[in-house]
């Protein structure tokens, strides 16, 4: 699994490794299996409860996003599609733009602003260990 982090650990991307055999105790936990029925993405395996959960439908040429979160950790994976991903730690006004593909795990943590530009239309899956509050988002235009 190749890794980048951002801001201290703030705000991370993780690409999954993509691999075509079932099982075993020596595989990561947090994989993609190219099986012959279809792929099976392993994006959470862990004591952090889940929450919240949600489907994003990602449409080329949209932007979503383009807020900051106070209290809720963001996780984002992305089934299929490519994105552009904007950060902003709000502390010290750092910028930060990844590009993100189908594998990639983006984990945004409190006082990271982001916003996501859609390259390629997709699906991603967003999870969190905080149930929804409208109260926790502050929009921050940052696309």
């Amino acid at each position: 699994m190749s890794e980048a982090s951002f801001f201290s650990g703030r705000l991370q991307l993780r690409t999954l490794p993509a691999l075509t055999t079932g099982g075993g105790p020596e595989l990561p936990a947090l994989k993609r299996l190219l099986l012959p029925q279809g792929e099976l993405a392993q994006f959470h395996d862990g004591a952090l409860p889940i929450h919240y959960i949600a489907a994003l439908e990602l449409k080329k040429g949209a932007v979503r996003g383009n807020h900051v979160h106070l209290r809720k950790i963001e996780h984002m994976y992305v089934t299929r599609g490519e994105l552009e991903v904007v950060g902003q730690a709000m502390d010290t006004g750092e910028l930060a733009q990844l590009l993100v593909h189908a594998g990639d795990l983006v984990v945004i943590q409190p006082g990271v602003a982001h916003a996501f530009r859609i390259l390629e239309g997709g699906v991603a899956i967003e999870f969190s260990p905080t149930r929804f509050d409208p109260a926790d988002i502050q929009r921050h235009p940052l696309i």
